[in-house]
């Protein structure tokens, strides 16, 4: 399963599946290539979220590294709780299919 993550959206093996924004968290630059991803429990959100070898975490909350969202406002991104988790389902899906995860950024 390829996430590829392309100015400001994000698709799932090319199919378009949400938006993104980098947060003040992460880096500004996202660094081209390709990157592990895998689906754990993040003890400071108390939760499973996406996350990215080596670049952070992915959700809903603007203290991870690439917030995720539905719909954006004149303000930015609205960050979307069930779209982090039905990408944690996917992933985890692909986990157990035994198919590698891996974020692209462009």
């Amino acid at each position: 399963m390829i996430i590829n993550f392309d100015r400001g959206v994000v698709y799932v093996d090319n199919v378009r599946y949400c938006f993104y924004e980098v947060s003040d968290n992460g880096s500004k630059d996202l660094q081209p290539g390709r990157y592990a991803v895998e689906a754990r429990y993040a003890h400071s959100f108390g939760r499973v979220l996406p996350h990215v070898a080596g670049y952070g975490w992915l959700g809903n909350d603007r203290s991870c590294a690439i917030v995720l969202g539905r719909v954006r406002s004149k303000s930015g991104l609205l960050p979307d709780e069930h779209i982090v988790q039905r990408l944690v389902s996917d992933i985890e899906a692909a986990d157990e299919a035994g198919n590698a995860v891996l974020a692209e950024f462009v």
